[in-house]
């Protein structure tokens, strides 16, 4: 059975203090978020980064500050996911850099997954999914996982966003509206 955990977007930017869009919500998931990638890792399970990445021109900054600009330090992986990450698990491990809220607008998450046809990757039987924003970017990317038919587990403990409200509704809609297992 062939399981990934999704990381979205633990990057500076979002979680750490000094980040261009951080939270305390994104703070306070990050221990949730380090035991499941841990997990995942020492079970030889794959673990799937997503990273949110923008140029210095990017047209989601006419709705956002200035962001996870490629090559800054708010563009990398906060440092207590990135030192989960030995030369023991780098088999198990792939970044997907994307520039839209879906992990699968324009990236190879499809063809990682083995969703594609003649994919190069054994069709995933389950995703779990961790990260930050619930209502941005994790929504999207949960829902398109729910169109694709992968079931999917949301870890309502390991995903957060600046906007309570949003918060609670996207949870409330990924498992009443897309059919998601959300985990409390």
């Amino acid at each position: 059975m062939r399981r990934v955990l999704l990381v979205v977007d633990m990057q500076n930017d979002f979680v750490s203090e000094k980040g261009a869009l951080s939270s305390q919500a994104a703070r306070d998931i990050l221990p949730f978020v380090q035991d499941k990638v841990q997990a995942a890792l020492a079970a030889g399970e794959e673990v799937v980064f997503t990273l949110d990445s923008h140029e210095e021109d990017d047209a989601e900054f006419a709705k956002f500050p200035p962001h996870c600009l490629v090559g800054s330090w708010g563009h990398e992986l906060v440092p207590e996911l990135k030192v989960l990450l030995t030369e023991e698990a780098s088999g198990q491990v792939h970044f997907v850099k994307k520039n839209r809220y879906s992990g699968f607008y324009q990236t190879d998450l499809d063809e990682y997954l083995g969703l594609t046809t003649n994919a190069s990757h054994e069709r995933v039987d389950e995703v779990g999914l961790v990260g930050v924003c619930t209502n941005i970017c994790c929504f999207f990317t949960a829902e398109e996982l729910a169109n694709r038919d992968v079931p999917t587990k949301v870890y309502a403990r390991g995903v957060a966003s600046f906007d309570q409200e949003a918060h609670a509704f996207a949870l409330a809609q990924m498992k009443t509206v897309l059919g998601l297992d959300v985990i409390e």
